[in-house]
């Protein structure tokens, strides 16, 4: 059988109330039994303080203890004396009892001995015997153990009351103190269930106070915009993908039906845009599928031990007619012949390359006027650093923190026009952190952009042949 929580909170209060009020209960009765204990036997001693006396001067009078067994009588009839409504003949079905100086029993039942509460009796300040008086003498009076019972009465009442009040108490206050998990627990069945909410109305708690359940509404709202977040991001990674390539497909199906039609000649212009175009696709598929790798922490990465300058000289090679056609210099500095580090050549070239592309479709440079291209290296304790960095243009302020994402591009148009996909510097990032890296872009003082590449200590990437996380 499944128990709410709400029930089972109120039966753990009520369960604690029914402890304490137990205890309570079990303490006062035997504080009450004690405390009326004494208070009988200070009021029996007063009561039996006649007889006390009367037996000290008899006992004076005779010299000894030996009249109670000759006359035991008489010793009823003093007792009866002193208990008014009980004869002689009652103190003998339930008598006191009476010991001498060595607490030798000298009439009494022996059986009552050791439950009795016994009184000295005192002769110039000497004890010479003892009165001992049972329990049931000494609770006989009818208003002392009504007394004793009431009072025992009224405090299993005043248990029950507060038990009561105590579970009229819980169920609301158990109430109010579960309503935020409710709360909680509807928003989370509706989080589950896709509905993320929208722009308008979005999945979110009202946070109150500054407990636990608080701390629990706040993880929750910050969970709820991450997904929405990445709802968004991925709606607008889907859209973006399909848009990007629509355009090639596009271009390939009007060029090709222009050459059914007979519109168009398979002269070599026609065949050239047509491979542009499936190097454009083929381009991006290839982009997309590095991404994927990096996401799913597959990414092929093979470290060895490399120069990282001669994979830079490389990288410049491959693209130094470009650049020439361009007019942009380049320019290597680094601190040293050889800077050795623990790396994955192919995927450090497709880093650095990414760059450079970077820098050729968005860097400026005539033959009057050239651009320009730097890469410096720069080598610390913590690890080498690679500043990347171009002449103008550059980037707005805004826009530095999104370089990295997907598809993002500063002029949508200019990137399509100039071959971008807005995917090269995300494939800059995955590789540098395959590689335990960080990349960081800013303002370069050559009037362009700086994308920092940072490779920690060999000692800090991962061994040998591990795919890349």
């Amino acid at each position: 059988m499944r128990i709410s929580l709400r029930y089972k909170l109120f039966l753990i209060i009520l369960l604690a109330n029914a402890l304490v009020a137990s205890a309570i209960v079990i303490t006062n009765n035997r504080a009450f039994d004690a405390g009326f204990e004494a208070y009988l036997e200070q009021v029996q001693s007063r009561r039996l303080a006649p007889l006390l006396s009367a037996l000290s001067d008899i006992y004076a009078e005779q010299g000894s203890w030996a009249w109670v067994q000759r006359e035991p009588m008489r010793f009823y009839r003093l007792v009866s004396n002193a208990t008014p409504g009980r004869s002689p003949r009652d103190q003998r079905r339930e008598p006191v009892l009476l010991s001498d100086a060595n607490n030798t029993l000298l009439i009494g039942d022996p059986r009552l001995e050791r439950r009795a509460y016994w009184l000295p009796i005192e002769l110039n300040g000497e004890t010479v015997g003892s009165l001992g008086v049972p329990q049931a003498v000494r609770l006989g009076a009818e208003f002392d153990r009504l007394f004793a019972s009431q009072q025992r009465r009224q405090l299993r009442w005043i248990a029950l009351i507060t038990l009561l009040v105590s579970a009229a108490l819980a169920i609301p206050f158990a109430a109010r103190l579960l309503r935020p998990i409710a709360d909680l627990k509807t928003a989370f069945h509706r989080l589950a269930s896709g509905d993320l909410g929208s722009d308008d109305v979005q999945q979110r708690l009202a946070v109150r106070g500054n407990d636990e359940l608080a701390d629990l509404a706040r993880d929750f709202n910050v969970l709820a915009e991450t997904l929405q977040r990445n709802q968004q991001a991925r709606q607008r990674w889907i859209v973006d993908i399909a848009h990007e390539l629509r355009t090639p497909i596009a271009v390939l199906k009007a060029e090709i039906e222009a050459l059914l039609d007979g519109i168009r000649q398979p002269d070599p212009d026609t065949l050239a845009s047509l491979f542009q175009e499936i190097q454009r696709l083929g381009g991006l598929v290839n982009d997309l599928h590095d991404l994927s790798l990096g996401d799913s922490g597959t990414l092929a990465y093979q470290p060895t031990e490399i120069d990282l300058l001669d994979v830079l000289n490389t990288v410049h090679g491959h693209f130094d007619l470009e650049l020439a056609r361009k007019h942009l210099d380049w320019a290597l500095k680094a601190p040293a012949a050889r800077v050795t580090m623990t790396g994955d050549p192919n995927r450090l070239m497709q880093l650095f390359s990414n760059l450079m592309q970077n820098s050729l479709r968005y860097t400026d440079g005539s033959a009057n006027k050239p651009g320009r291209v730097e890469a410096e290296v720069q080598r610390s304790d913590a690890g080498i650093t690679v500043r990347w960095s171009d002449s103008s243009p550059g980037v707005p302020d805004d826009a530095l923190a999104l370089l990295f994402d997907r598809l993002y591009r500063v002029e949508a148009s200019r990137s399509r026009a100039s071959g971008g996909s807005g995917l090269g510097l995300s494939i800059v990032r995955s590789i540098a952190e395959a590689h335990q890296g960080q990349v960081t872009a800013m303002h370069s003082p050559l009037g362009g952009l700086v994308v920092s590449v940072f490779f920690p200590h060999p000692s800090d990437q991962p061994d040998s042949g591990s795919p890349a996380r």
